[in-house]
């Protein structure tokens, strides 16, 4: 790929993620697309076409750093959730309420996690890094990811089971 089609590329494939990604770190919305606005920026001064090969680990790590950041100079937090374009499919009313009522609960359930496992499942499910890459962005050990990974999703799955799920009244 040419180093002018890399940076639409990158927005594109990774902006909202990205954005869902720093949201979970800074606690909200607007601090969020700051840290991925100042990410993108920062790309913008690489060698893009050094970078491709490890253009999301990368864009992930930094991303991760400017949250990081933003979070020790600002001390607000929301809990203000992050809008999301579901596109449901062409289910039953019923279907679709109650996959999104699943999905909050997954949500809710992650949001227990410890701040490491949580950060795992969001690179590995919403940001569909390798193992490999969650260990560059996580500065720890592939091995490491892995049973923290492993952890983190044993701990889903003991929770979905074992939480009483609230009746619906339809």
């Amino acid at each position: 790929m040419t180093a002018e089609k890399i940076i639409p590329f990158a927005i594109e494939r990774f902006e909202r993620v990205l954005i869902s990604y720093a949201k979970e770190i800074t606690g909200d919305i607007e601090s969020a697309r700051d840290a991925v606005q100042e990410t993108f920026l920062r790309l913008s001064r690489q060698d893009l076409v050094a970078l491709e090969p490890r253009l999301a680990p990368w864009l992930f790590c930094v991303c991760r750093n400017c949250a990081l950041d933003h979070r020790r100079k600002v001390v607000r937090f929301s809990s203000e959730p992050l809008d999301e374009n579901h596109e449901a499919a062409e289910d039953s009313p019923a279907k679709n309420l109650m996959a999104v009522e699943d999905t909050q609960r997954l949500r809710g359930l992650v949001s227990q996690l410890p701040e490491r496992q949580r950060e795992l499942v969001n690179l590995k499910f919403e940001g569909d890094l390798s193992y490999k890459e969650m260990s560059e962005v996580m500065k720890m050990s592939v091995s490491h990811v892995g049973v923290q990974l492993h952890e983190a999703l044993q701990t889903l799955r003991r929770l979905w089971n074992t939480e009483q799920k609230p009746v619906s009244t339809l």
